[in-house]
């Protein structure tokens, strides 16, 4: 007696991932049942809804044996934290100078962070799960930039999804010069579209290149004109720039440095020394009300000994840094407890973000529903 449809599909939403695509191969219907987007997106939503969080977190660092980069999840199972590592696709990337722009979804966006490419950039998403990556197309702005005295100075991305438009989207941020005159380009992705479009912006230098998604917009620390500090804002749904400030940090007497970072759907702002033996830590939350801006500082850390910088928030509003010996350190504000859990990383290299697993093609659903539809047919 066969199962009803409804029931296989709910059965087979709670599997994990790679699992699922082992059984791909056993019947058909359940091939094209796994590459469905209503499965894709009940599969994702259930995953994103356990309460297990145990492989949530990826940790990027350079090992400081081989010096190549490193992808790992963090697993938290009976002996305590371990960490998993990811076969980065090698064929194409090169581990010794890669960038992780961002993870949404079960997608990572990865990228070259060798000087030499900034002109031909290789930019890829990649799903670990269920071994696929795809890699993007040409960049526009390396093909309008023929003159051989234009410099470029830096690039910065940006990678998430925005679920009005169901899209997800990779921004590319070109600093130019050429003759001393020094400006800005901007381009985005769509992965629906497949394709690389210039967008308007104005200018800013972006110096904290990290990049926080979240609610359909990212977001960048940057200079403005002055060398005013303040926050980059890209919207993913109009494909427009604007700016946020941030809050009076006036009352701090020593250089600091600024870092965002998302707590439970809002973004903070998190704010250290750097130079010292102790790293002193505020903690900021934005609230919108009433389209206006306001901080609300959280939490103040520290004296910390032994800290080299913090790295963003978890999801229970525990803070990751890194300790001055490339040691995970995961800080509970609340307890003041600290948790250090030892990665053979070079000092400066540890990078944290949020991971889900999950069925979501790189290739787009467009593509994906075409394939689909060839299958059945």
């Amino acid at each position: 007696m066969a199962f009803p449809e409804h029931l296989t599909a709910d059965i087979l939403s709670r599997l994990p991932a790679k699992s699922l695509v082992r059984f791909s191969s056993v019947r058909k219907e359940w091939k094209a049942l796994i590459r469905d987007p209503h499965f894709i997106s009940q599969h994702l939503n259930l995953n994103i809804a356990k309460e297990d969080q145990s492989g949530r977190l990826l940790v990027k660092y350079r090992c400081n044996v081989t010096r190549k980069n490193v992808i790992s999840l963090l697993l938290h199972g009976t002996n305590g934290y371990m960490l998993s590592k990811l076969e980065i696709p090698s064929s194409v990337m090169d581990s010794h100078h890669l960038k992780l722009v961002g993870s949404s979804n079960g997608l990572l966006c990865l990228a070259h962070d060798k000087s030499a490419h900034l002109w031909s950039p290789m930019i890829l998403l990649w799903n670990p799960a269920i071994r696929e990556f795809s890699v993007l197309p040409d960049s526009v702005i390396d093909s309008v930039n023929d003159d051989d005295n234009v410099q470029v100075h830096g690039v910065a991305h940006g990678f998430g999804y925005h679920p009005l438009i169901d899209d997800y989207k990779v921004v590319r941020i070109v600093s130019l010069s050429c003759f001393g005159n020094t400006w800005i380009q901007a381009e985005v992705y769509s992965q629906k579209m497949d394709c690389w479009q210039e967008v308007n912006t104005f200018y800013f230098e972006i110096y904290e290149h990290s990049c926080t998604a979240l609610n359909g917009l990212l977001y960048w620390i940057a200079y403005g004109k002055g060398n005013r500090e303040l926050i980059i804002s890209f919207d993913m749904c109009d494909d427009v720039f604007g700016e946020l400030q941030l809050p009076d940090l006036s009352f701090l007497e020593t250089p600091m440095c600024t870092k965002l970072a998302e707590l439970k759907q809002s973004l903070y702002l998190i704010v250290y020394n750097f130079s010292g033996r102790q790293r002193e830590i505020y903690v900021w939350k934005m609230i919108e009300h009433d389209a206006e801006v306001f901080w609300k500082r959280e939490w103040t850390i520290g004296p910390l000994l032994g800290i080299e910088r913090p790295l963003g928030c978890g999801l229970y509003g525990e803070i990751y840094m890194e300790s001055r010996k490339g040691e995970l350190v995961l800080y509970n504000p609340s307890s003041e407890e600290a948790k250090h859990i030892p990665i053979c990383g070079l000092r400066c290299s540890l990078e944290v973000h949020f991971y889900v697993e999950s069925l979501v093609s790189t290739k787009g659903q467009h593509e994906v529903l075409q394939e689909t539809n060839k299958r059945i047919m």
